[in-house]
C-alpha cells in the first residue's frame, strides 16, 4: 500500500512538472491559454501518448487517469491570469530537478514494464522505455517550434533514461526481483541526472560542433527554464 501511494504521489508529480514546463514554454512564446493549455497537455502527455500507439496499448494514459487533464485545466488558469503563481510556479520549476529525475526514473521503467509485457525485444523495449520518459519535451519544443532540447548538447538526459532502462532489463535478466532492479534502475536515472547537472558532465560534442562557450551557457540556461521529462 504504501509503494502503490508513493508511486502515485511521484507520478502526480512528474505530470504536474512537466506540465508546467509546458506552460513556461508556452509564456516564452506569448500563447495564449488555449496554447498555454495544449501545450502543457503535449508535455505531460507526448511521451506516455506515443508509448501506448507504438505497443498498441489502450486506454491511453491521461484516458485513464483524466483528473489529471483537470488539475492541469485549474493550474494552467492560474499559471496564465495569476501573477503570484506565475512566479511562483516558474521559480518552483527551476529548483525541480529531483522531482524531474524521479518522474523521468517512472516514465523510462513504466514504458520499459509495459513494453516487456507485450513481449517486444530487449533493446526495443529499453527505447521504449526512453521515449516514454523524454518525448513529452521533444514534441513541446516541436509544436513551439524549437529544436527540442533533447537533441542540442548538454546534459545526460535520455542517456540517463536508456541506462536506467538497462540497469532495469539486466536485472530481471539476472533474476533480481522487479521491485529490486526498479529501484536500482531509478537510483541510476536520478543519480546519472543529478551528477550530470551539477558536474556538467556530458557526451562529446559532435565534431561539427563549436565549442562555443557563450552558445553552451545559452543552452543550459533554455534547459534550467524548460526541464524534458
Amino acid at each position: 500500500m504504501r509503494t502503490t501511494i508513493v508511486g502515485t504521489a511521484l507520478e502526480a508529480a512528474a505530470v504536474i512538472v512537466c506540465a508546467i514546463s509546458g506552460m513556461i514554454t508556452a509564456a516564452r512564446k506569448n500563447m495564449d491559454i488555449v496554447g498555454t493549455y495544449c501545450l502543457a497537455i503535449v508535455t505531460a502527455f507526448g511521451g506516455g501518448t506515443l508509448r501506448d500507439l507504438l505497443i498498441d496499448r489502450r486506454p491511453f494514459f491521461w484516458i485513464s487517469h483524466d483528473q489529471y487533464l483537470l488539475i492541469i485545466v485549474a493550474l494552467c488558469v492560474a499559471f496564465v491570469y495569476s501573477k503570484p503563481f506565475h512566479a511562483r510556479a516558474s521559480s518552483w520549476h527551476r529548483q525541480g530537478l529531483l522531482v524531474d529525475a524521479m518522474g523521468l526514473a517512472l516514465f523510462t521503467l513504466t514504458g520499459v514494464g509495459f513494453a516487456l509485457e507485450k513481449g517486444l525485444p530487449l533493446f526495443v523495449s529499453s527505447l521504449i522505455g526512453v521515449i516514454t520518459g523524454t518525448f513529452g519535451g521533444v514534441l513541446r519544443d516541436v509544436a513551439s517550434i524549437e529544436i527540442p532540447l533533447l537533441f542540442r548538447p548538454g546534459e545526460l538526459y535520455a542517456i540517463s533514461s536508456f541506462a536506467g532502462a538497462w540497469v532495469y532489463i539486466g536485472g530481471l535478466r539476472f533474476g533480481i526481483p522487479s521491485g529490486v532492479a526498479g529501484i536500482l534502475a531509478a537510483l541510476t536515472i536520478v543519480g546519472l541526472r543529478v551528477v550530470s547537472h551539477a558536474f556538467g558532465v556530458r557526451v562529446p560534442d559532435p565534431l561539427w560542433i563549436k565549442r562555443d562557450v557563450k552558445a553552451i551557457r545559452e543552452i543550459r540556461t533554455a534547459r534550467s527554464e524548460s526541464r524534458d521529462s
